[in-house]
């Protein structure tokens, strides 16, 4: 009965976990693309804007534009939706103990085993005549504070999932909401991008606080508690309404002119980058298209898979049983491939798509491997 419990589950969400699945490589995706087009911060950067063509310049910029404004907030929602219903079944201490194993095992694993290997063996960093020295000087002298690479997202998701258990022991009623309407999610659009622009005053993008970079959270903490008040009120089926696809096509035919009207014309194409903060209209208007993105794009996704992606075969369920494999081991898999490949000299879009295809197939399998061992196997499913 248990087993057909479970399986009942997996159906009944298996649209989220393919949106999981989906993000998770575009997560890959993006990494690749910096690596190659030199537009934001990664570990390896091998390409620079300045030798991009005009081409290049607008595929990468609009790209990773995009998929920074949408993927990690539908990752938020997606966690938060599905912690309302495991703290339900665990209760408060339970939940909290399977979160810190969950999430707290991986993100130690990360800073204190992936990142020196990342640093010391494959980028050859820090100060030392050998790899003893080189980790001596990353520990004594605290660089793995802040060493969370790609895992500033579970950082922060455990943060959250602390954060809403003490936030319920102390307002024991839920916030009651009985529809999503179309109004309500415009409005959450425009608040949503009104916080980022306020916050980009303080914390503009491309700052960051020991990995953590303020400037895009405003659509992180909104999409949590939206997931938040969307699980405990079992509103999912708002969301998933046939009526939310077309949020997936205003989101592209209202945002994709709108951004580039704003790289034109706010003087990003010079290299002037008002929109990554500062009070002038350039940041306002990329905050809000920003939104648009995350909020807009993410409602239509989540209402399409529902209507047309709601299945589980062997490859979703493979995806789905290595998504947080992917996630976490693609940084030093993507770096040891580029690395590998830094000779071939290419053209930065067809290279980077090269790439990125093999480190997706490299990551999937290796992931597969490593969960077939028992324990990283309780850790990474």
């Amino acid at each position: 009965m248990k087993q057909l419990d479970k399986v009942s589950l997996l159906n009944r969400f298996a649209y989220l976990d393919n949106i999981r699945s989906l993000a998770i490589i575009h997560v890959i995706a993006i990494h690749a693309a910096v690596t190659y087009s030199g537009l934001g911060g990664w570990y390896y950067i091998e390409g620079s804007p300045l030798r991009l063509s005009l081409f290049e310049k607008i595929f990468f910029g609009f790209y990773q534009s995009f998929l920074q404004a949408w993927l990690m907030g539908a990752l938020f929602f997606i966690s938060a939706y599905l912690v309302t219903k495991s703290l339900v079944k665990h209760g408060s201490l339970n939940f909290i103990r399977e979160r810190l194993f969950r999430l707290g095992m991986p993100l130690l694993i990360y800073v204190f085993i992936v990142s020196p290997f990342i640093e010391i063996v494959l980028l050859r960093g820090y100060t030392g005549n050998n790899f003893i020295n080189k980790l001596k000087y990353y520990m004594l002298n605290l660089k793995w504070i802040g060493a969370t690479g790609p895992l500033w997202y579970v950082q922060t998701l455990l943060v959250f999932c602390v954060i809403y258990v003490i936030f319920r022991k102390i307002f024991t009623k839920n916030i009651v909401i009985k529809n999503i309407s179309q109004y309500n999610i415009i409005f959450v659009i425009l608040l949503t991008g009104i916080i980022a622009f306020f916050i980009r005053l303080i914390f503009p993008i491309g700052y960051s606080f020991y990995n953590l970079q303020f400037g895009y959270f405003s659509s992180y903490i909104v999409m949590f508690i939206a997931g938040i008040i969307i699980g405990e009120n079992d509103l999912l089926n708002n969301i998933t309404d046939e009526k939310n696809i077309k949020w997936l096509m205003i989101s592209l035919i209202i945002g994709i002119p709108f951004w580039a009207i704003i790289m034109i014309f706010g003087g990003a194409l010079e290299g002037k980058m008002y929109i990554n903060g500062g009070f002038y209209w350039q940041n306002m208007a990329f905050a809000l298209w920003e939104s648009l993105t995350a909020i807009g794009f993410s409602t239509g996704i989540i209402a399409l898979f529902k209507k047309k992606v709601n299945i589980l075969n062997k490859l979703t369920g493979l995806l789905r049983g290595n998504a947080f494999g992917l996630y976490f081991f693609h940084a030093p898999i993507l770096l040891i491939i580029s690395l590998a490949l830094k000779g071939w000299v290419f053209y930065p879009v067809l290279k980077f798509f090269t790439v990125l295809i093999i480190a997706i197939i490299v990551n999937l399998i290796f992931s597969y491997l490593i969960r077939k061992i028992k324990p990283f196997g309780i850790l990474f499913r």
